[in-house]
């Protein structure tokens, strides 16, 4: 068969390009013409309203789909508009944020504290951005921090100028099994956060880890490429909102499809007229170097002088012995013990005989041990003569019972 004849039949070389999955089922209209000054670009073709500051937003995909990437553009973008943010970098992967004018960075080390008041009020006075790398913190303090912050900023009026708030590693402080102390604080400003003008971007691998009570404040999802089935039946459930079955299977399909920095878009309240789905992806230049990407790997090819790679540069002091001592170990037997005089225990010396030599004992006569009976006697008052006759009579067989002892072994 011909290749034109077997593209009419909807063959095709390799898998789908995204847009094409959803060609027959949504309309998938882009926005390149929108104003970059009223409008969050993402992409060429993801352009999200200035509202978004204040919603619930949810990015997720496998790692290495661009999840990470994704919302350090969402963070460019928000600076370069003059909106605030506060983002909780578990990871570490938003480092080179800071190089911008319009975003600071502190990183507390295991013992620090921060008053969140504090931190809040100078929100509320600056206009700057602010990221707080949490990776050298353990879970619990991260978890303890953040928890403070969610109760100071609800507690605070920043001016309804509008802040986002980013959760990367979400999964760990608002999960779908446990209860850390970060749990209900972020429950609550997801619920309560947009009457103040407070949103929330919760950022995560699985879907399936992020607790429903949370996700289903969700007013947008990002979902880059997922192919766990956990995890799709988890955005299953939070998609079917607004939309029919077969919508949701083609959503989740066009997910599995997705190569990295490819991403759905899903949001009934901003994107009604596109059928609540924008496809596209993550284009937009970055202005700062992505920290979260990928090592890069070397073979030994790639070296000046392969053949000698594995080329032993042993250096015995380095591991704590002398080059003799390091010579005896290595030539000793792993099952032997060492010929060298000094391993050998020298038996012939201090050697001791054991004897057993018995013990005389003197004990007292047995006529001695009866008057101090008869003594015990004579002072008992009638109140205690009972018990102490007891105590007497004891005394008497111990005294009987120590020189028959003491006979029998004499004998």
């Amino acid at each position: 068969m011909e290749e034109s004849q077997s593209e009419d039949w909807g063959m095709q070389v390799g898998t789908p390009d995204l847009e094409e999955v959803f060609s027959d089922t949504f309309s998938i209209s882009g926005v390149e013409n929108l104003s970059d000054r009223e409008h969050i670009c993402l992409g060429n073709k993801i352009k999200l309203p200035l509202e978004i500051l204040y919603q619930v937003m949810f990015i997720s995909g496998k790692r290495g789909s661009g999840k990470s990437y994704t919302a350090a553009v969402l963070m460019e973008e928000f600076e370069r508009l003059g909106l605030q943010f506060v983002c909780f970098d578990a990871l570490d992967a938003h480092g080179y944020l800071n190089q911008l004018d319009g975003i600071e960075r502190i990183e507390p080390q295991p013992g620090d504290g921060i008053n969140m008041k504090k931190l809040v009020a100078k929100l509320k006075t600056s206009p700057k951005s602010l990221i707080i790398n949490l990776s050298q913190l353990p879970l619990e303090n991260q978890q303890q921090l953040v928890s403070d912050y969610c109760e100071a900023i609800l507690e605070t009026d920043i001016g309804g100028k509008g802040l986002m708030t980013l959760f990367e590693e979400c999964q760990d402080f608002v999960p779908q099994i446990g209860r850390p102390d970060s749990f209900a604080s972020i429950v609550r400003l997801c619920k309560l956060g947009r009457a103040s003008g407070y949103g929330v971007c919760l950022i995560s691998q699985r879907p399936a880890a992020v607790s429903k009570e949370a996700l289903s404040q969700a007013s947008v999802y990002c979902c880059h490429n997922i192919i766990n089935t956990k995890d799709l039946d988890a955005l299953k459930e939070q998609l079917s909102f607004g939309s029919d079955k077969d919508s949701i299977k083609r959503i989740l399909q066009g997910i599995t499809y997705s190569k990295a920095g490819e991403v759905v878009m899903y949001s009934p309240e901003f994107f009604r007229d596109d059928g609540y789905i924008v496809v596209g992806k993550i284009d937009t230049p970055r202005r700062t170097e992505h920290k979260g990407s990928n090592i890069e790997v070397k073979t030994k090819f790639s070296t000046e002088n392969p053949t000698n790679y594995y080329t032993s540069t042993f250096n015995e002091m380095d591991y704590g012995f002398t080059p003799n001592q390091l010579d005896k170990v290595l030539e000793t037997p792993s099952h032997s013990t060492p010929s060298d005089s000094s391993f050998e225990p020298n038996l012939s010396e201090n050697k001791s005989s054991f004897k057993y030599e018995p013990q005389s004992y003197d004990f007292p006569p047995i006529e001695e041990t009866v008057k101090r009976a008869e003594s015990v006697l004579e002072k008992t008052t009638d109140a205690h003569k009972g018990m102490k006759t007891i105590a007497a009579m004891s005394l008497l067989s111990i005294g009987f019972y120590t020189v028959l002892r003491s006979v029998g072994k004499r004998n």
